[in-house]
């Protein structure tokens, strides 16, 4: 393998699989999925995967630390694959745009409950 196509595997393994190189490896269980590292449903105010904490000023906050829903490989796999084909016909920055709608959003997530269910137990 080239070094180039090394080290573009080192990002695609980093980004899909169990990053154990990070320092917050891992953040929610072992052998999870860290392509979603940040939700793209954040915050979705599902009771199911998170909910809403005080901060020390008294104001609310969503808490994803009980979530592995989107850290489930199969999940976060589907998820990718919803978001890819909405924008295969866009460039990067016009499908952050599309992408960046709550609506569409939490479509693609009840697409992906749907199909691979809602558990989120390890």
């Amino acid at each position: 393998m080239i070094d180039l196509a090394k080290d573009h595997l080192k990002k695609v393994l980093s980004l899909c699989g169990a990053n154990r190189d990070c320092e917050y490896y891992p953040c929610h269980y072992e052998n999870q999925s860290c392509l979603w590292c940040y939700c793209p449903f954040y915050p979705c105010e599902d009771e199911n995967l998170g909910e809403f904490v005080k901060r020390k000023d008294g104001s609310l906050i969503w808490s994803c630390m009980k979530c592995n829903w989107i850290h489930k490989p199969e999940i976060a796999s589907e998820v990718l694959k919803e978001i890819t084909e909405l924008t295969k016909d866009k460039k990067i920055n016009d499908s952050i745009e599309f992408i960046d709608n709550h609506e569409i959003l939490m479509n693609i997530k009840r697409r992906v409950e749907e199909k691979l269910g809602k558990d989120n137990s390890v």
